[in-house]
């Protein structure tokens, strides 16, 4: 709608810049017929469809390549956006890790590891939190004797609490278990700094009101994705983590990975804070988040990557692109390198719309005086409407041909 309205103003400007050199010159003693064709010469010398072409037809280009490489866009003026991003935000898993949590320890107080394991299962029966579903998983997979619940409640941030034999059973986080006045040892909770400090996460089983024991979950990062970080760093883009996990384990984490700066301890809102922050102190961002868990945080990023293949279609719509809700561009291929090919391809094309813009300025600058008459001051002809066709012409065949690159 931007792009409409300046290519309305210079088509009037256009116009209104023709009625007035028409006047002067008429009031000057040419002749209707040459104040006619002064008229033409400079509506069509001022109309702006070279500055037009200039960013629309690479940016409908580089829109065409990343398609190709399926790498969905909401439209082709992310490209633009996506030349300005200078921090990029990124969740934990599923993007700087694999995003499949495993039970990679279990560190019981005054019971056995499967008692430990099968308790934590029990409450996290229904959890959504991956961490939840990665304890379950674990639980079936080594026979763990798990117990009924009577109600279960996920309190996002936190973990989960549950009713099992008439007591509260709660999974979570330490800070949450201890506001919940549940005891924890100190031996836990330096096992757990200890733990954090591997970049490893803890979450503690309490039962009653007593913590009964650490499950320490690990998520593999991707060479792939650290290489991708470096990258966009060499491009100048600063790579922030936003992170629910504990200081120690996500300052791991950002370091093994590669990553500039980790923000910990976040909730959803939490995340959403960090970006407006950011753009606080004069960044463009663009985040790589996990679906409805980091919708906010979404919503407030300039550019917003969902990362992973699209439902499958049928019929008509096979071969649409349609993004999810609060995308601006899919990576299909669920491979952060794709950004990085993106990022380098908005760069490209943004180059060739600013040499673009050069071209339709210099033709405007080699037009508008004749076809206003400036040359017939000096003794020169006034521009025909036809040469000021013919330069148009020009212009835009030059804009095509050098946009075919991007």
């Amino acid at each position: 709608m931007k792009k409409q309205t300046s290519i309305g103003y210079f088509t009037v400007l256009a116009v209104l810049l023709a009625i007035a050199m028409s006047a002067y010159w008429l009031s000057a003693g040419e002749s209707k017929e040459t104040v006619s064709n002064i008229f033409l010469a400079i509506v069509i010398a001022g109309l702006p469809l070279p500055l037009w072409l200039a960013q629309s037809l690479p940016l409908a280009r580089g829109a065409a390549k990343a398609s190709k490489a399926n790498i969905g866009l909401e439209s082709p003026e992310v490209l633009a956006t996506l030349d300005k991003i200078n921090a990029l935000a990124v969740s934990k898993g599923g993007i700087v890790t694999e995003g499949k949590p495993y039970v990679a320890g279990l560190v019981p107080a005054g019971l056995s590891q499967g008692t430990l394991l099968g308790l934590a299962a029990s409450a996290e029966r229904e959890a959504k939190h991956p961490f939840g579903q990665a304890i379950y998983q674990a639980a079936i997979a080594r026979q763990a004797r798990m117990q009924p619940l009577s109600a279960s409640n996920e309190i996002p941030g936190c973990g989960m609490e549950a009713l099992i034999n008439r007591m509260p059973v709660r999974v979570g986080k330490a800070e949450w278990l201890l506001e919940e006045g549940v005891d924890i040892t100190a031996d836990l909770l330096t096992r757990a700094d200890q733990i954090a400090q591997r970049g490893q996460s803890t979450v503690f089983v309490a039962n009653g009101k007593y913590c009964r024991g650490i499950i320490v979950l690990d998520d593999n990062i991707p060479k792939e994705t650290t290489d991708a970080f470096t990258q966009l760093q060499q491009q100048g883009i600063q790579i922030v983590m936003l992170s629910g996990d504990s200081r120690r384990t996500a300052n791991a984490i950002s370091k093994q990975a590669g990553i500039d700066t980790a923000r910990s301890e976040l909730t959803d809102q939490g995340k959403a804070r960090e970006i407006k922050l950011l753009q606080t102190h004069g960044c463009t961002v663009a985040m790589i988040g996990n679906g409805v868990r980091d919708e906010a945080a979404m919503a407030e990023a300039d550019l917003r990557i969902h990362l992973g293949p699209l439902p499958e279609k049928t019929g008509d719509a096979a071969h649409d692109i349609d993004l999810p809700e609060n995308s601006s561009i899919v990576l299909e291929n669920n491979n952060l390198s794709d950004f990085l090919h993106l990022s380098k391809l908005s760069h490209k094309v943004m180059d060739i719309v600013q040499q673009n813009r050069i071209v339709a300025l210099l033709f405007w600058l080699l037009l508008l005086p004749p076809a206003m008459g400036l040359v017939k001051t000096f003794g020169g002809p006034f521009l025909p409407p036809a040469a000021a066709l013919t330069g148009q012409l020009c212009a835009s065949l030059m804009i095509l041909f050098n946009s075919l690159r991007a």
